[in-house]
């Protein structure tokens, strides 16, 4: 046997060959609540989402694809979409990913290893992970090692998902349980059949509106980040909430957590001085 894929089964031996838990699709209303709190701007989003779930026991989206602006916060809400559903999530780069890489490489060659969804249950210990994939648009388009788009063809559907034959292992797989949720800033570089697979949702930039609601789960997760319990991170006042409404209008989510970010450091620092 290649002694890379030796080296790869070891840690994979605790699912192969052994039946996996199905997380339970936790109570909607619940996970609609945490997911409006930290999104409030991206409720048809979230019901689009989760409509896929109604009715079923265990955890499973067809594929789902968030389209919208580079900053307006797709990849955390896929990312918080598993989270607070109870899955693990496993992030691919689009960018840096291809067919061989995504699908599994043959074994034999030195680089052998598995497909990424079985890597996903295997790290996760459950057979229903989420597999966030990232830019998809951005996926390269030399076919050397066959492209991500052609690649994942064989994952978004049940029938093929059931089956798969994973090349390095040489073996079939079932992982028709996985969830897979793609961002992208544009559809037009998508071939048609992705964009077939993919349940296509528009998600939107947040408002200037839309900051009053937005503040309070930035500060939450800023304190996630950190360590800390949100409460021991006090709300902003009038002069702080000021600032920040003067500077964003609106856009990246991102620019916003960076300016609240600023805001903490400079409490902090008055801290340190008092």
């Amino acid at each position: 046997m290649n002694p890379k894929l030796k080296e790869i089964l070891k840690p994979l031996a605790h699912v192969i060959n052994t039946p996996l838990p199905l997380v339970e699709a936790p109570p909607l209303l619940r996970v609609r609540n945490a997911l409006a709190f930290e999104f409030p701007y991206a409720l048809n989003v979230i019901d689009f989402a989760l409509a896929d779930l109604v009715g079923r026991a265990t955890v499973r989206l067809r594929p789902l694809l968030l389209v919208g602006d580079p900053g307006a916060g797709k990849s955390r809400f896929a990312r918080r979409l598993g989270e607070i559903l109870g899955v693990s999530v496993w992030r691919e780069d689009a960018s840096r990913s291809d067919g061989a890489v995504f699908g599994g490489t043959d074994r034999r060659w030195y680089s052998v290893e598995p497909c990424h969804p079985f890597l996903a249950i295997a790290r996760g210990k459950i057979g229903n992970p989420l597999v966030l994939i990232d830019e998809l648009e951005k996926a390269g388009t030399r076919s050397d090692y066959g492209r991500l788009w052609d690649c994942l063809l064989g994952f978004l559907e049940v029938e093929t998902s059931a089956r798969y034959p994973d090349p390095a292992l040489q073996t079939t797989l079932d992982v028709s349980q996985v969830s897979y949720v793609a961002t992208a800033n544009s559809i037009e570089p998508l071939p048609s059949p992705i964009r077939d697979r993919f349940r296509v949702v528009m998600f939107p930039k947040p408002s200037a509106d839309d900051l009053d609601a937005l503040l309070p789960a930035v500060l939450d997760d800023l304190a996630r980040e950190r360590g800390l319990d949100a409460a021991w991170v006090p709300p902003l006042d009038g002069v702080e909430r000021a600032a920040i409404g003067q500077s964003w209008r609106g856009g990246s989510m991102r620019r916003l957590r960076r300016m609240v970010e600023a805001v903490l450091r400079e409490r902090d620092q008055r801290a340190a001085r008092n």
